[in-house]
């Protein structure tokens, strides 16, 4: 029978961290720290440890992460689970990386006589995968960060084989919201284009939501378009992932063309700068003291909020979690015999399906 230890990410946004035990062995999904300037790691012990037979991980942000020094300071030497593009986008190596490639989408990989796990595509990163775990006769459903309708990335789910989860760990980041992505990008740009003269600016992060707003700008605007050095490994893991999209075009060729060898620069030009690299903004306001700053999430907004007037920033909320509406429908798609949803200080680890139905009216 599975016991499940959550170790962090429920109840709260950050510090991913889930251990699951089953007849004397155990697993770990995920080992990721607070986005605080604390890193505050899970309440992952040294025993947690001492009985890890594999660590799956969805994808490369630090809340999802950060704690995997934890690992080999303890003495693990077992798998850590990881796409081929997560591995490659972590800030330091991983020793004990243990990856698998695209042709295995959807076939079951052996890791032990007792664990097994197919993976599929969750939207939220390039890299970024959920996992559909056998442990023993146990089976278990982690989502890892999804992302129902992005416009670049693929989103997937587990054949449908009438599999009952055994436990399901679902992504509840945007519980609070109804967003569709599309209508996001067409708002966006609308506003973009009202505005021809203003320069724009973007706090952008190491995600896919960046690259989406990025190409889908350069389809439906004129505006000359500039991403900072800092994002463009990124753009470059595109090129490298091209099974991960959902095409594979000459968007990312007009990429390259527009954002890395033009070097004239307009007056109405378009930056991504690094959200959390407050000098670099804050050193192109003075240069662009017209600007608007476009705010998509949520830690921009109260970073920086103020320091602006009300007329140098909008608001345009561009999904990186499921919303309400994506929660439901992963739920019915996903049948468990429990589940946990995490990602959110909005959901706890009593949080059931019927009460997620039940409190609707107070959500939206």
């Amino acid at each position: 029978m599975l016991n499940v230890e959550i170790l962090g990410g429920v109840g709260e946004y950050g510090r991913n961290c889930f251990f699951i035990e089953n007849n004397g062995h155990a697993i770990l999904l995920d080992c990721g720290v607070m986005n605080n300037r604390q890193k505050t790691p899970p309440n992952l012990t040294q025993s947690h440890v001492a009985k890890l037979d594999a660590v799956f991980i969805s994808h490369s942000h630090t809340d999802h992460v950060g704690a995997i020094p934890l690992l080999e300071q303890w003495g693990y030497t077992g798998p850590i689970i990881m796409s081929k593009m997560t591995a490659q986008q972590l800030k330091q190596p991983c020793l004990h990386a243990r990856t698998f490639q695209p042709e295995s989408f959807g076939k079951w990989i052996v890791v032990s006589n007792c664990l097994a796990f197919q993976w599929g595509y969750s939207g939220h990163l390039i890299g970024s995968v959920w996992y559909k775990i056998r442990f023993f006769e146990e089976v278990i459903f982690y989502s890892g960060d999804y992302v129902v309708d992005s416009y670049l990335l693929k989103a997937t789910l587990p054949i449908e084989d009438e599999t009952v989860y055994d436990v399901a760990i679902i992504d509840s980041g945007h519980v609070e919201k109804r967003i569709k992505n599309i209508e996001v990008l067409q708002r966006m740009t609308e506003y973009i284009n009202a505005n021809p003269n203003c320069p724009i600016i973007f706090p952008s992060s190491f995600s896919g939501k960046t690259v989406d707003i990025v190409i889908y700008l350069l389809q439906h605007t004129t505006r000359a378009i500039r991403v900072d050095y800092d994002l463009l490994s990124l753009f470059e893991n595109y090129y490298e992932a091209p099974e991960n999209l959902l095409s594979f075009s000459t968007m990312l060729q007009q990429f390259k063309l527009e954002c890395l060898t033009k070097i004239t620069e307009s007056e109405n030009t378009i930056y991504f700068v690094p959200e959390r690299n407050k000098a670099k903004l804050v050193e192109l306001l003075h240069k662009k003291p017209t600007a608007v700053v476009i705010f998509t999430g949520y830690w921009n907004k109260d970073k920086y909020r103020i320091q602006l007037s009300k007329n140098q920033h909008k608001e345009f909320f561009y999904k990186t979690h499921p919303d309400y509406q994506d929660i439901i429908a992963l739920s019915k798609k996903i049948h468990a015999h429990k589940t946990i949803y995490f990602h959110s200080s909005l959901t706890n680890r009593d949080t059931t399906f019927l009460q997620l139905l039940q409190n609707e009216e107070e959500i939206t």
